[in-house]
């Protein structure tokens, strides 16, 4: 599937690469230099690997109250949220980023989630929702995104208005909605809108020094942060507890879908299976998808990220172990046709109580 902004990147020279469903670039003018871009100046990329909707009505808060994991009557208008819709066993149906919507003259939540998770995400909605008065849609969304330390100064100066510096946060003008994301690896701002609008910004950014990136830099950025992504690192056989996404989850509010099983899990528990953020000893070659060994040749994981980290100046990142094999100091190896590769790994907060 191409985004509304594939056309603009091919004309700015970019490779691509599908990443579930979806074409995104990959590289426009090399990795390096838009790694470079993205940490010290101002790097522009596709965001069409996320999909957007968009839910009103007086009903809303209280029904996506009893849906999601994290607590909707928090949200407040220009904030954001983390949360995620789970099934009854705790496993993920999609992670979600929320929006208090301003300026729509009704209570309007924006809803930030993987593409590919639309169809399923309305299913269950469609099957949940009974006389609430509310309604929801998947308007065309045509994302730009917009990162670096440069990133508020440049859109601020094209006359944009800026969101809340709390990180998620929006803001709207009749053109556009703004976003302030946590979860792409570096300061960033985010324009949705219709293509015409979306695609004046981006020329308008170009001319003041942003530079036109791809996938590649994307997920070195993604990793040094120790952001998991849906698809790569997890997906519906996963439960939140076992991916440590914690700041989804509220332990103050009622009752939700899957809530029995990641409040039995956070009090009582552990999950069998954790994500753990790894550190390579050396090597250049890609190692998504290795096995993880133990000493005795046992498999206990696999690799599910890895990029070469110029931050770290190593190679870095994400796998999925047996809890019995996710703890600090034992001897792992990753392990993939004649490679062999000894790594570390780090837990993230909650994991390790």
């Amino acid at each position: 599937m191409k985004t509304g902004l594939t056309e603009w990147f091919e004309n700015q020279g970019a490779d691509f690469v599908e990443t579930d469903g979806v074409q995104l670039p990959v590289r426009v003018s090399g990795a390096g230099k838009e790694y470079a871009a993205a940490r010290e100046s101002l790097a522009l990329f596709d965001g069409g690997d996320r999909g957007w909707m968009e839910m009103s009505g007086p009903d809303t808060a209280d029904f996506l109250q009893r849906m999601l994991s994290s607590d909707v009557r928090e949200l407040s208008a220009g904030g954001g949220q983390w949360s995620a819709l789970l099934n009854g066993k705790g496993k993920w149906v999609s992670d979600f980023l929320l929006f208090g919507l301003e300026g729509r003259g009704v209570d309007v939540i924006g809803i930030d989630l993987p593409a590919s998770r639309l169809a399923p995400v309305r299913q269950v909605f469609e099957m949940a929702h009974f006389g609430e008065e509310l309604s929801w849609s998947s308007p065309p969304s045509n994302r730009l995104l917009v990162l670096g330390p440069q990133a508020e100064t440049t859109v601020a100066g094209l006359g944009l208005p800026l969101p809340k510096k709390e990180s998620p946060s929006c803001v709207s003008t009749p053109e556009l909605t703004i976003l302030r994301r946590p979860d792409r690896g570096e300061s960033c701002l985010e324009l949705i809108g219709n293509r015409e609008s979306v695609l004046e910004q981006a020329e308008r950014l170009v001319a003041e020094g942003g530079v036109p990136s791809g996938l590649a830099a994307l997920d070195i950025l993604r990793v040094e942060a120790l952001v998991p992504r849906w698809g790569t690192d997890f997906g519906e056989e996963s439960t939140l507890p076992e991916t440590n996404e914690w700041h989804r989850a509220s332990f103050t509010k009622g009752c939700y879908t899957g809530q029995e099983v990641v409040a039995k899990i956070h009090t009582y528990g552990e999950a069998p299976r954790q994500l753990c953020h790894l550190s390579f000893h050396s090597g250049t070659t890609p190692l998504h998808g290795a096995e993880i060994q133990d000493e005795e040749g046992e498999s206990v994981g696999r690799v599910t990220s890895w990029v070469w980290s110029p931050l770290q100046d190593r190679p870095i990142g994400i796998g999925l172990l047996r809890r019995k094999a996710a703890y600090v100091g034992n001897r792992l190896w990753a392990v993939s046709e004649e490679i062999r590769e000894p790594l570390k790994l780090s837990l993230p907060p909650k994991a390790q109580i």
